[in-house]
């Protein structure tokens, strides 16, 4: 992860013959690679009970209904009650 820290911190591209090139003119495995690791870093950034497990990673459905399930604050999917709350 360092080399990908300097390289974003300066702003500076991976390699010397990408100077001057668009993103969009980069090689096919170039550009997945700094995708893929934008997206990982955004993961990184997630609080660590909200961050996807690696297993669905790279499954957009299965992400999607993931981040639907950790940030829907409407549903409740488990809960206590105080104690002596019940009556009995």
């Amino acid at each position: 992860m360092g080399l990908w820290r300097i390289v974003k911190e300066t702003q500076q591209p991976l390699d010397s013959s990408l100077i001057g090139l668009g993103i969009m003119e980069y090689p096919y495995t170039i550009n997945l690679i700094i995708k893929k690791r934008i997206q990982l870093d955004s993961f990184l950034e997630l609080p660590k009970d909200k961050r996807p497990p690696k297993s669905i990673q790279d499954k957009p459905s299965e992400l999607e209904e993931w981040f639907e399930r950790v940030y829907d604050n409407n549903a409740q999917t488990d809960f206590t009650l105080p104690e002596g709350y019940i009556e009995t």
